[in-house]
């Protein structure tokens, strides 16, 4: 298998400890919520092998509608609004943080909008060619998955940050990857390999240190 319980399990782990170095090298408030996005994609990697444990142990069966769910409010619903919350946050150039404060509100829209989505369609996994394969039955799909890639990768290539679009160019390559090679997979895949490329953002935490980011930014 490409994916297992062990490659989630692993990933956590490794992203938990990452997250945690990324806040302690953190030296203003507005760079925390970047700083965490490790420690939730860890988290979210975490849940998602327990639903991987519970397609292999019946006893942990009670688990499996939990595990989805809770892999699913991070994958659909938290992000959207996280990403450009957190590089809105830390923007100190007034014109583009005035443009990240509306994928911002456009985040926070789609993300209430999956949220009610989540617990009103129907929604499964199954283990398929070795990956875990989510279905979700929300009305207008393909209109769902662009835009949610607006919100989550565009921020990236707006920030005025060193290294951001290295980072958002670094996601983008994740995404035609999954899309090409892992057709039908690509919630968990493209989340497994966003998970691991968030270890990237100590590195651009490192890199932007004595950048004047606001503290207490207000919307202008």
């Amino acid at each position: 298998m490409c994916f297992s319980a062990g490659a989630s399990f692993g990933a956590s782990a490794m992203l938990i400890g990452t997250g945690i170095g990324a806040i302690r090298k953190t030296e203003r408030p507005g760079m925390l919520p970047f700083a965490t996005v490790p420690i939730l994609f860890g988290v979210q990697q975490f849940a998602e092998g327990i639903l991987w444990l519970t397609f292999l142990n019946r006893d942990l069966a009670p688990w499996h509608d939990s595990s989805i769910y809770f892999f699913l409010l991070f994958a659909q619903v938290i992000w959207p609004l996280w990403v450009p919350f957190a590089l809105w946050l830390m923007e100190p150039d007034t014109t583009r943080k005035k443009m990240l404060s509306y994928f911002m509100y456009l985040g926070g829209a789609f993300s209430i909008y999956l949220l009610y989505c989540l617990f009103v369609y129907e929604v499964s996994a199954v283990i398929e060619g070795g990956h875990i394969k989510y279905y979700l039955f929300f009305p207008n799909m393909e209109l769902r998955r662009s835009i949610y890639f607006f919100v989550t990768l565009i921020p990236f290539f707006i920030s005025s940050l060193r290294f951001m679009k290295l980072l958002g160019g670094a996601f983008l390559v994740a995404l035609l990857i999954s899309y090409f090679f892992f057709l039908g997979y690509v919630i968990s895949v493209w989340c497994f390999f966003a998970a691991v490329l968030s270890a990237l953002i100590l590195f651009v935490i490192m890199q932007n240190k004595g950048a004047e980011t606001e503290a207490t930014p207000a919307l202008k």
